[in-house]
């Protein structure tokens, strides 16, 4: 009887000191977690006041520039349009972008409204969003595997080159994917929970990311295919079915505001119909299928890294290994459609993503998650688990240092910066309503949108002066890095009207 008793008080303090070791472990990682989060916010945060000047900031001064003019006239007076002019204009000579729906232009403006215009209030709302992408990536490994795996690929994610730049941008395409990753997280707790409220919170990840860009739907397929490789229940293939009406519904409320802004609904089309079909620009950018298969792997190397890239390889052949042998759980269920989520943009539109290099962020949940699961199970095959730990850390720091460069390089880019300095020297140089020359062509074709939202001013454009432009103009200026007015104009201006310049510009005031 006292053996007996002893043996069972050893396996009760075994159990217990098993509870408490995964108490304490649970307890760390819970606190990785939070620690992560905290540095991928001040990893986001450098240089976030940085003017828009850089690569692909196009798309960070056009929205900037719509949610400047939400304030400027309110949401009323616009009818929720995303007005693109600059200055102030009267409602009847509004322009609008009519492409993709109004809402993260107005995320930005309330951005604006709480903490003031300026660059890091237009970038702070995306870094957010970047924040929540982290944390459901987290959770989503967490579901599918465990807490470590999740937090390896949220600290993955964190570190890659892609996520550092563009997860701060202010475009529908760095939006999106958080939003469609939190409806991924919330799809895993309704197959496991079958809750009412989760097919809730998934219709409103779905309703959200509607509203900002067409790309929230890539949500709705890719969980429409999962119903076709793993097996749920018949309630939840009948809800996640429902998603496919809400998205068309969606659409067609974006053509009501369209025709609502007194504008042409082919508007939308055209657009789609130039991004899906690559070989309209193909003389232009040399557009090959075989060039442009090779040059999104290369994107994928350089943004993802070696390693990961790897992973995501090694993960692809596992799922088909294991789908021969009839074999798919949840994990690699979710991860596949993951993949798919994110090829969708890729294969859809081509001409886009040959142009635009950040299209491949739809991959980014995909690639580390892929990337994890591939390093898990490799390393769970062998024997001395004392060294997990360091072939973690070893990864994770092989990830950061073989593109620190590259990221710095992204983050210094200035591309865009003599659009800014041209746009500074009309700013200060004029008051609203007065019309400004900018004597090249050239610097319409490639800052224009620099120029109109720094300067907020009526910039007009040309290789020679305009007719009665003493009347008309205001400020004349000449870049000097592409000066084509001719001799005889410029000896007008010198001889006639004040001249100022500084290292890059020439400019008169003409009144």
């Amino acid at each position: 009887m006292a053996v007996f008793t002893e043996r069972c008080s050893r396996k009760f303090l075994a159990s217990s000191m098993k509870e408490i070791q995964t108490s304490k472990s649970n307890k760390i990682l819970n606190l990785l977690i939070i620690i992560i989060l905290f540095l991928a916010f001040k990893l986001l945060s450098i240089d976030i006041n940085k003017p828009f000047w850089g690569h692909h900031d196009w798309n960070s001064v056009v929205y900037s520039n719509i949610a400047r003019n939400y304030i400027r006239y309110g949401y009323i007076k616009t009818k929720f349009g995303q007005v693109t002019n600059h200055d102030s204009q009267s409602n009847n000579k509004f322009g609008y972008i009519t492409h993709y729906p109004p809402l993260l232009p107005i995320i930005i403006s309330i951005s604006f409204k709480l903490a003031g215009q300026s660059e890091t209030s237009a970038r702070l709302p995306i870094v957010l969003f970047s924040l929540l992408m982290i944390y459901c990536i987290y959770q989503i490994g967490k579901e599918i595997h465990s807490k470590l795996l999740g937090f390896f690929a949220a600290s993955s994610a964190m570190f890659l080159s892609i996520f550092l730049y563009f997860g701060k941008l202010p475009v529908h395409d760095t939006i999106i994917p958080p939003i469609s990753v939190f409806g991924f997280w919330i799809y895993i707790k309704l197959i496991k929970e079958n809750k009412v409220k989760y097919f809730y919170l998934l219709v409103t990840s779905l309703i959200i990311g509607g509203l900002i860009n067409w790309s929230a739907f890539y949500l709705t397929v890719a969980l429409i295919c999962h119903q076709f490789i793993y097996k749920t229940s018949k309630d939840i293939k009948y809800k996640i079915y429902t998603l496919l009406p809400i998205s068309v519904t969606l659409f067609l409320l974006h053509i009501v505001h369209i025709k609502i802004l007194g504008q042409k609904s082919t508007n939308a089309f055209s657009n789609l119909m130039e991004r899906i079909n690559p070989f309209l620009t193909a003389d232009l950018y040399g557009y090959t299928p075989v060039k442009y298969v090779v040059q999104e792997l290369r994107f994928t190397k350089i943004y993802y890294t070696l390693p990961v890239l790897l992973g995501a390889i090694i993960f692809i052949f596992l799922f088909a290994y294991y789908f021969k042998k009839n074999r798919i759980d949840l994990a690699k269920s979710i991860i596949i459609v993951l993949f798919l989520y994110g090829i969708i943009q890729l294969v859809v539109f081509q001409q886009l993503s040959f142009i635009h290099d950040y299209m491949i962020y739809y991959m980014l949940p995909f690639m580390v998650l892929s990337f994890a699961y591939s390093v898990f199970f490799i390393i769970n095959s062998l024997k001395k688990k004392l060294i997990f730990p360091l072939i973690l850390i070893l990864l994770l720091a092989l990830i950061l240092f073989s593109q620190f460069k590259y990221t710095q390089t992204l983050l210094a880019t200035n591309i865009n910066k003599r659009g800014y300095d041209v746009a500074r020297v009309i700013n200060t140089n004029t008051t609203s309503g007065q019309v400004s020359f900018i004597a090249s062509n050239s610097y319409k074709e490639f800052q224009e949108v620099f120029i109109g939202y720094y300067s907020d001013r009526n910039v007009s454009y040309g290789d020679e002066l305009p007719s009665n432009f003493d009347k008309t103009i205001t400020l004349i200026v000449r870049p000097k890095d592409h000066d084509p007015l001719p001799i005889e104009s410029k000896k007008l201006l010198d001889d006639i009207y004040p001249k100022y310049e500084n290292d890059k510009f020439i400019w008169y005031k003409i009144k």
